[in-house]
């Protein structure tokens, strides 16, 4: 499997399909499903839906959970029977928790091959043994400041790994889903080609999970830096349970509901950022840090992920790093109703990662 070529090859230009094409994202607390499909010459959206995993677990709805086998399976099968999928074709996109990917420098002359230098780097940087990965990499160009204080044999490289247990795990579920053995990608690289544009050339992405939040660099529709941290809507639920002397679940559906005329807002609007600050901070130093590095400046931020549903949550980002802030909406590169605009625009950030699966395959 070579993940990362499919990727490069389908940011860049159109793939043969037929009929529809599932989007599936397995979050910590939730799976959510895209179909699309191509209907005259026009990519289309056929369906989208969500189910919460806390219940299959017997825990409350956003709790991070991690399923059995067998209560994954119900998951997925209810999901897409609730959202009418009807195609049986699908791309997955691999949580991160189950991946890794980073860039590296690599010494090398620029007509030297780089498959056995790359293999040599990734038993530095990767967690585990090589025999327990299936492992991808691509060469990134660098900007011209780069290049400039860069020495001539210097050669940026990207590496991604899944595990392949992982990649077993995965495949017994889409094979008892009744769904064809999908493309596998990790999750960074389905939010990119969500929000990427050829006209913008370089793209930040601010993904908000359950209980992880994460930021993006990309160029040219390539990822070129990631940064993580634990910080997310379960831990902010939590933080509101806490602050409000409430349960889980009572705190989880004030925030889904979230009312900023209600006599709590404040104190939950201060729990639920809170949650938040440091993730906020560290995210504006690495911003900072790649802007002097490669000369490049970013005016605006994309903020997707379920997170970022919360009210507020896009000025509080944009107060933490003094640049614009555009909450994603993915759904804009695809076909729908005129009446289901305001819909679309509001769930867009918590299927960034669920529909840009899905248009790997256009």
């Amino acid at each position: 499997m070579s993940f990362l070529d499919n990727i490069f090859t389908s940011v860049k230009s159109r793939l043969p399909t037929t009929g529809g094409v599932i989007g599936i994202d397995i979050g910590s607390s939730s799976i959510k499903v895209v179909e699309v499909e191509e209907k005259n010459g026009i990519i289309t959206l056929a369906t989208y839906g969500e189910i919460q995993l806390g219940p299959y677990a017997s825990k409350n709805i956003g709790e991070s959970v991690f399923l059995e086998p067998k209560q994954e399976q119900a998951a997925l099968v209810d999901v897409i029977r609730e959202s009418a999928v009807k195609s049986r074709e699908a791309v997955f996109a691999m949580p991160l928790s189950s991946s890794f990917v980073t860039n590296v420098s690599i010494e090398a002359d620029a007509d030297a091959d780089l498959s056995s230098m790359v293999r040599v780097e990734a038993r530095k940087v990767i967690p585990a043994s090589l025999s327990e990965i299936t492992l991808d990499w691509a060469e990134v160009e660098m900007t011209k400041v780069e290049a400039k204080v860069s020495p001539e044999n210097k050669r940026n490289v990207l590496i991604a790994a899944i595990q392949n247990s992982a990649l077993e795990r995965f495949k017994i579920l889409m094979q008892f889903a009744g769904l064809v053995q999908p493309p596998t990608e990790i999750e960074c690289f389905s939010a990119i080609r969500s929000l990427y544009d050829s006209a913008e050339t370089d793209v930040v992405i601010i993904d908000l999970g359950a209980v992880s939040a994460k930021l993006y660099i990309a160029r040219k529709g390539l990822l070129m830096r990631m940064h993580r941290i634990r910080a997310g809507g379960a831990v902010a639920t939590k933080r509101i349970a806490d602050v409000l002397e409430i349960d889980f679940e009572a705190a989880e559906e004030l925030k889904r509901s979230a009312d900023k005329n209600a006599s709590t807002y404040s104190d939950m609007k201060r729990a639920h950022n809170s949650t938040y600050d440091r993730a906020f901070r560290e995210f504006n130093q690495v911003l900072r840090e790649y802007e002097e590095k490669t000369g490049i400046k970013f005016e605006a931020v994309y903020l997707s992920g379920g997170g970022a549903m919360f009210p507020g949550t896009d000025a509080h980002l944009r107060d933490s790093l003094g640049r614009d802030v555009i909450l994603s909406n993915p759904f804009t590169k695809v076909a729908y109703p005129a009446f289901m605009e305001d819909t679309m625009c509001e769930i867009g950030p918590s299927f960034t990662v669920a529909l840009g699966a899905a248009m790997r395959a256009f």
